[in-house]
């Protein structure tokens, strides 16, 4: 399917896609931010010890960890898109689930599911661009994702902001629920 075209246009389809999960992956580093505070995530987590939290939020973490060994493994097998791909699946497989959870092991499973994808997309996109891309230009587009995860780490922190005026699950829930427009972004534009 030739939908973006050659040259320039192609080039520059590319750098979007691999921008914006680029900015997914600082959505997903910046999101629980805010939620990690919130009384009714605290309640569905079973009011947590620090040290709980703490493996709430870190086993996201680790599941980044497992999925750079994924990518390691898989990748050259599998061809760079159909990583993407296989990111952006275990993506939605843990954010739907941490968006409906309703308790601490859901929360737990969800979140190292959701890590794994992270792992497996910042690892695979990297490599993904600067093969595809010039040769002059390899270096600004490589060097330019720190830019885009930081946009994504801000977006996470208003939108946490903002929902903190919201009343009950919605404020903690939609945060977590808005990666998948980025998912989808991210799948739809790498099928192109």
């Amino acid at each position: 399917m030739d939908v973006y075209g050659r040259g320039l246009s192609l080039r520059l389809a590319i750098m979007f896609t691999c921008q914006i999960a680029f900015v997914l992956f600082g959505y997903n580093q910046g999101v629980f931010a805010g939620i990690i505070g919130n009384g009714d995530f605290l309640r569905v987590v079973d009011d947590p010890s620090s040290a709980v939290l703490g493996m709430i939020v870190g086993i996201y973490n680790l599941g980044c960890l497992t999925g750079t060994v994924v990518a390691f493994l898989t990748s050259e097998n599998l061809g760079f898109r159909k990583s993407i791909w296989l990111a952006m699946a275990l993506l939605t497989a843990g954010a739907i689930p941490q968006t409906c959870s309703f308790s601490r092991t859901q929360m737990l499973v969800s979140r190292y599911i959701g890590g794994i994808g992270t792992g497996i997309m910042t690892s695979t996109v990297p490599v993904y661009q600067s093969e595809l891309c010039e040769a002059r230009n390899r270096g600004m587009y490589v060097c330019s994702q720190p830019l885009a995860v930081g946009v994504g780490i801000v977006i996470a922190y208003w939108l946490d902001y903002g929902m903190s005026f919201a009343a009950g699950s919605i404020d903690w829930r939609l945060p977590i629920a808005c990666q998948m427009i980025l998912i989808v972004i991210v799948a739809i534009l790498v099928l192109g």
